[in-house]
């Protein structure tokens, strides 16, 4: 498998993979996807997507967030083809974007989920991220927020 840097003609690919409203919520928190919604993503200089290949074929998106203030990385809108889900996907794109984070200054990587979404949890914490329950109060209960160290997760 190889990473590469999304495009703005990928907006199609994350829109077929979107089709299920549940999907749609845990992976960007939204009710209803939308192409603008990407191409806002596509366009924020300080968000990186990354298309994770197998086999010449896209199975996976995902992003960092860098945050030159809080000096730290965040890991976002993590999404798998709906046909490779449950296979190990999820965790070899969170592996190869932090070797992509290795390329900042920043002790730590975090990671937001969607309380109900246990399933993205169990993926998480098994490439080493821990809760950090203590986010939940000072940045937003909505989320279960996890972190690993940039390096070392």
């Amino acid at each position: 498998m190889k990473l590469r840097r999304a495009t703005l003609s990928d907006e199609r690919l994350i829109a077929n993979w979107l089709q299920n409203d549940t999907d749609c919520f845990y992976a960007t928190g939204e009710d209803v996807y939308s192409a603008d919604m990407y191409r806002s993503w596509h366009e924020a200089s300080d968000q990186f997507g990354y298309i994770l290949m197998k086999d010449d074929q896209p199975v996976a998106y995902g992003e960092i967030w860098e945050d030159v203030e809080e000096r730290d990385l965040e890991l976002a809108h993590l999404i798998v083809h709906p046909s490779y889900r449950n296979q190990g996907i999820g965790k070899q794109l969170v592996r190869m974007l932090q070797k992509e984070c290795l390329a900042f200054p920043y002790p730590w990587i975090f990671l937001r989920i969607e309380p109900e979404n246990s399933r993205a949890q169990k993926c998480y914490a098994g490439v080493g991220y821990i809760e950090d329950e203590s986010l939940r109060t000072t940045c937003d209960s909505r989320w279960i927020w996890m972190k690993a160290r940039n390096g070392q997760a």
